[in-house]
């Protein structure tokens, strides 16, 4: 079936930004309606769906007929509608092939989940049909229950925690319950920090656990087909779908992305753009265990204090692996250093009030008293590192924006081992050591944190050797050292070709001039 649906997420500025913008007024209005008025479940208006079939073509698209009591309406036309589960999700509709006979009505319509059209396993959708009548009358029917995207072939099982739910195959009950009791155990800790609320209405996540690595990278969203080819991810959190999909069942990659979708719950205001990484990645690894000394173990035992980065230099991910490898501990040190020393209320009031519309510096300094430059000098000298200097008047960083990238990877790489040559072999991931003396499973590393694919982000405080950061081919970061230079070959062609010109308009203009006679 041709695919006629229409994704109202993003539209694009120029001459037809208004037609797209009054497509999008009509279709976030459609998800109140169905909710209340004329369309809601009991009203005159609601139709009832009979039957609904799904066929799951995992990887490429879910085909569904939903089977509606039109109750001997006469149809003009037919929508249907679907909205992934999420926290800001849009509804996306098709007009779809319909047959209708007597009192009912068939309706057939498909969602790409293929290439373009990526969806993670454990997504779920929404269903609505709306009917409208030739005299203009609009009814709607309801799908009764969520349609979740999961390979059929797969003998999924499922499992509950705190404010969680896991979907997974191939791994003993015993397992699942173990990590459970691990990570409901760093729940309080989460909540305390975070400042989310143990209340009803807050969001339940879901986690799709494959039994390894390798099972999983192919439902990864499309990064690069070598990230496909060499296993490079554990894991991909997707906020925006309140779940996270996970390629070992292993506690602490599951409480890092757990962190991040928590988090993403604490500053989910539309008035800002999403965290710095030194603070959202900070908080997922500090969450881990709920301690800095891990962190601050890893810095003393593998990074000169001179080797420390500047928080203005960490507003998103570093593009070099020796920069990677003192990025996560420093973020996870310095936030652990922020909440053991100010206290979890503190780091829950700052992030209430980035979410409320502060900014990062401004937020920072009217919970903590001082600003973050300044602490982060109080911090630096417990590890014998210089004090950095503080501008008089500090610009806001620029920080990427919400939504970016395709979702938040975990990397196969040992970050507290200290190694940069770790990679990963074809046959699946590379044993990674749980500290110094001691080494863990291959399927299992310890510390795998989320490494977020930058998106050319520019930090505006960054001066000197800041260099141009962006995202390679193969979809790894890059980032070229030194100062920004321009490009001295374009510089000469157009040197080149502006002569070129003037050589031409000279000599053109003096053809036409009359000429002297001897």
């Amino acid at each position: 079936m041709t695919n006629t649906g229409i994704n109202i997420g993003r539209y694009a500025a120029g001459p037809s930004a208004l037609i797209v913008l009054l497509l999008t007024v009509n279709l976030v209005a459609i998800p109140g309606a169905l909710a209340s008025g004329p369309y809601a479940p009991n009203s005159p208006n609601a139709l009832t769906v009979v039957q609904q079939t799904v066929d799951i073509d995992y990887g490429n698209k879910i085909s569904i007929t939903t089977v509606v009591d039109s109750g001997a309406r006469s149809v003009d036309s037919v929508r249907a509608l679907f909205r992934p589960r999420g926290g800001s999700t849009v509804w996306s509709y098709y007009y779809p092939e319909f047959v209708v006979e007597g009192e009912g009505m068939s309706v057939t319509f498909e969602i790409s989940t293929g290439p373009g059209s990526y969806y993670p396993p454990g997504t779920e959708f929404e269903i609505a049909i709306e009917v409208t009548s030739p005299g203009g009358d609009v009814s709607v029917a309801r799908s009764p229950g969520m349609v979740e995207y999961l390979d059929p072939a797969k003998d999924w099982q499922r499992a509950a925690g705190d404010g969680y739910s896991i979907v997974y195959y191939g791994v003993s009950a015993p397992d699942v319950n173990s990590l459970i009791a691990q990570v409901n155990s760093r729940i309080p800790t989460l909540r305390d920090v975070l400042g989310v609320p143990d209340t009803p209405d807050f969001p339940v996540f879901k986690a799709v656990v494959f039994p390894s690595v390798r099972d999983a990278t192919p439902s990864f969203p499309p990064v690069s087909q070598t990230a496909t080819d060499q296993f490079l991810f554990a894991g991909f959190a997707q906020p925006q779908y309140r779940l996270f999909v996970q390629g070992q069942m292993n506690p602490t990659t599951f409480v890092h992305e757990l962190a991040h979708l928590f988090t993403h719950e604490a500053v989910s205001s539309s008035l800002q753009g999403g965290l710095p990484s030194w603070l959202g990645e900070g908080l997922a690894r500090f969450l881990e265990t709920g301690s800095s000394s891990s962190s601050n173990a890893r810095l003393r035992s593998s990074v000169h204090p001179d080797e420390l980065l500047s928080l203005r230099h960490m507003q998103s991910i570093p593009g070099q692996r020796s920069d990677v490898f003192i990025f996560y501990p420093q973020a996870g040190a310095f936030v652990g250093y922020l909440v053991e020393e100010f206290g979890a209320g503190s780091m829950a009031d700052y992030l209430a009030a980035f979410n409320g519309g502060q900014s990062v510096l401004r937020a920072f300094e009217e919970v903590y008293g001082k600003s973050l430059y300044e602490v982060e000098n109080d911090w630096r000298a417990n590890f014998e590192a210089g004090p950095l200097a503080i501008p008089s008047a500090t610009p806001e960083p620029t920080r990427p924006a919400e939504g970016s990238s395709a979702g938040t990877p975990v990397p196969l790489v040992d970050y507290r081992s200290g190694s940069t040559g770790n990679s990963v072999p074809a046959d699946g991931p590379a044993a990674v050591p749980a500290d110094d003396s001691a080494a863990t499973s291959t399927t299992a590393p310890v510390f795998l944190p989320t490494a977020t694919p930058r998106t050319s982000a520019v930090n505006s405080e960054v001066s000197g050797n800041s260099g141009n950061s962006g995202t390679s081919g193969d979809g790894s970061s890059t980032e070229t050292e030194g100062n920004s230079n321009p490009d001295y070959l374009v510089a000469g062609l157009v040197t080149v070709l502006l002569i070129v010109v003037g050589v031409w308009l000279f000599t053109s203009r003096r053809s036409k001039l009359p000429k002297r006679k001897s």
